[in-house]
């Protein structure tokens, strides 16, 4: 039996595998025969789980298991033995080793184990995640670079061709290990040659008919028949005598002639003159054939050849230093089991099928095999898979191509769109939606269903009693605003003008900061997600969270040392220890300095003469600025290391640069605390290449409880949230190809073979048409359905909740048939958005657009107060800058003792312990007592965080009184008024007494009477006195 499950997000497909898992073992499988292959360690252990837990439920629930009524459903003839399901149960309890469910990297891992890696010599081994491949990445360009040889090689392919202008050599060298799988699938063939006509005939012959229809219309002929762009290339072209000089002239210049013709439009137009245009059309696009056909031959076929040449020697370098290491990616260990996977030596394949061998490898026979998410599944996984497929008796395989989101690692859609032809195979589709509320799925069926594109959908339902969900879309955005200040804006009427200026004030311009004052409103941040596209918008998103105060988690499992804003420091750091030209040029090149391409290129034509300069000798550089630099920079290794620490903390700049985002502030504040722990450079040098991928160097995430989780469309693909946030950028970038090398595949229908290939550059996709060539074109379809399965994914995401706000791609203006982005790459989205809103116009969502009922687990009972949403205004959240702690171990000269600095410390402490306080209760103090170990640990030391922590709890024990339920409490808010803010340390509101308390905290001596009475009057006065306002000190 083999069989395709369709499962569209949410439709229970993990339930539906383990429930087919059952079936199995019901039906007499022996549980070490079956095989499950997901796709992630999270996935494969839910299925595990649920296999256990349904099996117990069975056991214990007999005929009454909902489970064994589901699996009915199902399979209506199961039969069930409680004796024999017992018997299998044990076993497997007993031998949970042997269940055999994997993820596929983890199956195609055994193989390599098993067979390749001891066939290749490699009998232990690592395996290491992309981040950490960067440094073999590194080494590998290094070697190159040391190798005048193969550096003349590379020198010589980017000279002559368009990577050039590439920022750096180590991205070529990725993009080519990124795409071995291709050239593993190639079955390289010298290209044959076009045959070419005459090129300066054919442009003479447009020329002849241009003048032709100048005399027809009575005119002179002049250049005023060109276009502005070809004025003065026509004018100098028709001077030219010889057939030479004139294609020399065409060739140089031929990219003027693929962005559009070189005659005047109006000039020619007119009945008169009709044939003629038509004849010279025709004439103009056969010329462009034939340069295309030229250009294929003097460059495009050179360049694949290159290309070719240069990867067989990075792959023989990189394959070197990979067996050296004994460290592999996934990626890696994919690529040599496909190399070596019908080398008849190994015997794992015969004749297109897995051996006996093959399976003794796997420890036994493999009769079901159930792979989950199929639809992210590599081309070359499928190919390993293939042979074991076509041996089993039973194959179900489960997935959704319209969650297909991982092309750019050789993921491809139409597989599993084709996998019931290639395989035979039955169709079944999972149709109920278990995860989302009504108003959710709902919203995506009629999105979805309206798409104006080749993107199949089918209506899924939701549970009849999940009934509720809530939408809210927001459409906003600066470009999406009119710009008031153009002389067309000027020339429109008063009305129109007032019309304009009217919507830009509807319209939110900062939609990223719109999300957090919408997140602000929320009771509860349990389970509520925002996504985005990119890392980057998280980050800005972060950003106006942290403006809010509202906590968030935003973790990362990259290595500190990876980081944007300590990466540049990390790479001078290397420097100055290994005096590594490579380090230093990464270093200059990074975010901090950023050398432009000419000096880097300078940089590297020049080695000897900079490191001549760096070791001291007398050396003058083309560049002054950047000798004036790097002698700073070689000033720098003669410093103490305590010294260079210091100069490094108040120098670099780095505080200044990133100073505003507290996850960026978190991450260089944890570095500069490491570089402190260590006496010396190479003490500090040596930890962090030992520990670079241990959890010690993780980049510290930005958490709190009752957070808000930040998450990029990619990392939250298979889970669920009550409440999402999608940020939508239209304007975002697609695809994910490497500007510059382009390495285009076709398939047959299998997808076992390669039937057509090109390699080429992404600046010759402009000729593709007239080559005949559709690379460019599938491939740009690809990445639009992709950019759809994305956006499928993120609003699949929510349960209850889903906020839906739209980053607008350009200025909002209705065309006559009433719609706003005609003619863009993106317009397809509008009428799908038009039709999930169930609105007329995109105006319509421009304010708030809400449909259903808001709903969060853990909701408090919803209390107006319109005075208090007035009072939100001059009251914001105030962090404790992080400058004020790093002042007192960094700076050098400072006029405080060490005693008062100490004492101003641990006044700070206290103060921070008491932000996280708004009711007194536990949670808060566990809370607020892992945040000031967190923050002042490292600085003041154990013993006196105990003695700060016992101070501070044992004021709370005698002012309990004072954060008693039923008033709404504010910590460390700032009150605005006349230009000046006054920071208050906690403010209760009680709407019921209208009652307003303002609590002062005081460590020290210091009262100051005036600073609350001038608190009570701003309150007073701002809320029109109908508070009873109260103010008073409490002594810690």
């Amino acid at each position: 039996m083999k069989k395709i499950l369709k499962a569209s997000a949410g439709t229970g497909k993990t339930y539906r595998l383990s429930l087919e898992y059952l079936s199995a073992l019901m039906r007499g499988q022996d549980f070490e025969e079956i095989v499950v292959m997901t796709f992630t360690r999270k996935a494969t252990a839910e299925i595990r789980e649920r296999v256990f837990a349904h099996l117990k439920d069975i056991l214990a629930k007999d005929e009454d298991s909902s489970i064994l009524k589901s699996l009915r459903e199902i399979y209506p003839d199961i039969e069930y033995e409680a004796g024999d399901l017992e018997n299998i149960y044990q076993k497997m309890i007993r031998n949970k080793d042997r269940v055999r469910i994997y993820t596929i990297d983890s199956f195609i891992n055994r193989i390599f184990k098993q067979a390749v890696a001891p066939y290749l010599g490699v009998y232990s081994y690592q395996i290491i995640d992309e981040n950490s491949n960067e440094g073999i990445l590194e080494e590998l360009f290094r070697y190159i670079l040391e190798s005048p040889a193969d550096f003349a090689l590379m020198e010589k392919f980017l000279k002559d061709n368009t990577e050039r202008y590439i920022t750096h050599y180590l991205d070529l060298i990725r993009e080519i290990i990124n795409n071995r799988w291709k050239f593993l699938l190639i079955n390289y063939r010298e290209r044959s040659r076009m045959e070419t006509g005459n090129l300066s005939s054919c442009l003479d012959r447009c020329q002849d008919i241009l003048e032709k229809i100048a005399l027809e219309k009575g005119d002179g002929f002049s250049p005023e028949y060109y276009v502005k762009d070809f004025q003065n290339f026509m004018s100098e072209y028709c001077t030219l005598q010889s057939e030479e000089e004139k294609k020399d002239k065409i060739y140089r210049n031929y990219g003027l002639f693929f962005n559009r013709s070189f005659w005047n439009g109006r000039k020619i137009s007119g009945k008169k003159t009709a044939e003629l245009r038509e004849e010279l059309e025709a004439e103009f696009e056969h010329f462009l054939q034939e340069l295309a056909a030229c250009i294929y031959i003097e460059e495009m076929i050179p360049y694949e050849e290159e290309i070719f040449k240069f990867s067989s020697r990075i792959f023989e370098i990189y394959d070197n230093l990979k067996f050296r290491e004994k460290a592999f990616t996934h990626t890696d260990i994919s690529n040599y089991v496909y190399k070596y996977f019908n080398e008849p030596a190994l015997g794992l394949i015969d004749e297109g099928k897995a051996t006996r061998y093959f399976y003794e490898l796997l420890e036994n026979q493999v009769k079901s095999l159930y792979i989950d998410e199929f639809q992210d599944t590599s081309i070359l996984q499928w190919k390993i898979l293939k042979p074991l497929i076509d041996r089993c008796d039973n194959v179900i395989i489960v997935g959704d191509e319209k969650q297909s989101i991982y092309g750019w690692r050789g993921g491809e859609k139409e597989l599993f769109s084709n996998l019931h032809m290639i395989l035979e195979a039955g169709i079944e589709t999972l149709n109920t939606c278990y995860r989302s509320d009504k108003e959710i799925v709902d919203f995506i069926n009629r999105f979805f269903l309206n798409i104006e594109m080749d993107w199949e959908y089918s209506v899924v339902e939701h549970l009849s009693d999940k009934t509720g969900g809530y939408l809210e879309l927001l459409l906003g955005g600066e470009k999406t605003r009119t710009n008031t200040e153009t002389r067309s804006f000027a020339g429109l009427s008063q009305e129109k003008q007032q019309e304009i200026l009217e919507m830009n004030e509807k319209i939110t311009a900062d939609l990223k900061r719109g999300i957090a004052l919408r997140l602000r409103e929320l009771p509860s941040y349990n389970n509520t997600a925002v996504l985005a596209r990119s890392n980057r918008e998280l980050n800005e998103i972060a950003f106006e969270l942290d403006r809010e105060g509202i906590p968030y988690l935003l973790e990362s499992k990259d290595s500190i040392l990876d980081h944007q804003a300590v990466k540049p420091l990390y790479l001078l750091l290397r420097y100055l220890n290994y005096r590594d030209y490579f380090d230093l040029l990464k270093f200059l090149r990074s975010d901090i300095i950023g050398i432009n391409n000419t000096v880097l290129r300078y940089l590297l034509a020049n080695k000897a003469e900079v490191e001549g300069l760096m070791a001291g000798e007398e050396k003058q550089l083309d560049y002054p600025d950047l000798q004036d630099f790097l002698l700073e920079v070689r000033q720098l290794g003669r410093l103490d290391y305590k010294e260079l620490t210091n100069y490094l903390f108040e120098h670099s700049g780095l505080l200044e640069k990133y100073g505003d985002n507290n996850g960026f502030l978190k991450n260089i504040t944890f570095f500069f605390q490491l570089m402190r722990r260590f006496n010396s450079l190479a003490e500090l040098m040596l930890y962090l290449e030992e520990n670079r991928d241990s959890d010690e160097l993780k980049q510290p995430a930005v958490r709190e409880d009752n957070a808000v989780q930040l998450m990029t469309i990619h990392k939250a693909k298979g889970l669920s949230f009550e409440t999402e946030f999608f940020y939508w950028n239209l304007s975002g970038n697609r695809g994910n190809s490497f500007a510059g090398m382009e390495l285009y595949l076709e398939f047959d229908e299998d997808f076992q073979e390669v039937t057509d290939y090109l390699l080429s550059n992404s600046r010759y996709e402009k000729l593709f048409e007239y080559l005949g060539f559709d690379f460019a074109e599938r491939k740009k379809e690809k990445e639009l359905v992709e950019e759809i399965n994305n956006l499928y994914v993120a609003l699949t995401r929510p349960e209850k909740n889903l906020f839906i706000y739209i980053e607008g791609p350009r200025k909002l203006e209705a065309d006559n048939d009433g719609r706003c982005w005609s003619g863009s790459s993106y317009e397809f989205y509008e009428g799908s958005l038009l039709h999930g809103a169930g609105a007329d116009t995109l105006y319509d969502l421009i304010e708030r657009k809400e449909i259903g009922l808001l709903r969060t687990a853990g909701e408090k009972e919803e209390v107006n107060l319109p005075v208090l949403s007035d009072l939100s205004e001059f009251f914001r959240p105030f962090k404790i800058s992080e400058e004020l702690l790093r002042e007192a171990v960094f700076r050098k000269d400072f006029d405080m003792t060490v005693e008062k600095e100490i004492r101003r410390l641990e006044g700070l402490a206290l103060h921070y312990y008491l932000e996280y306080i708004r009711y007194n209760t536990e949670r808060e103090r566990d809370y607020a007592r892992k945040m000031v170990l967190g923050r002042y640990g490292n600085i003041l030391g154990p013993a006196r965080i105990d003695k700060i922590i016992k101070r501070v709890e044992d004021f709370l024990d005698e002012y309990r009184g004072y954060f008693q339920a039923g008033w709404q409490a504010f910590t460390e808010y700032e009150l605005e008024d006349e230009g000046k803010v006054y920071r208050i340390d906690h403010l209760r509101v009680n709407e019921e007494k209208k009652e307003i308390l303002v609590l002062d905290y005081k460590s020290g001596i210091t009262k100051e009477q005036a600073q609350l009475d001038k608190y009570r009057e701003i309150i007073e006065r701002k809320t029109g006195g109908k508070y009873r306002v109260r103010t008073e000190f409490l002594e810690i």
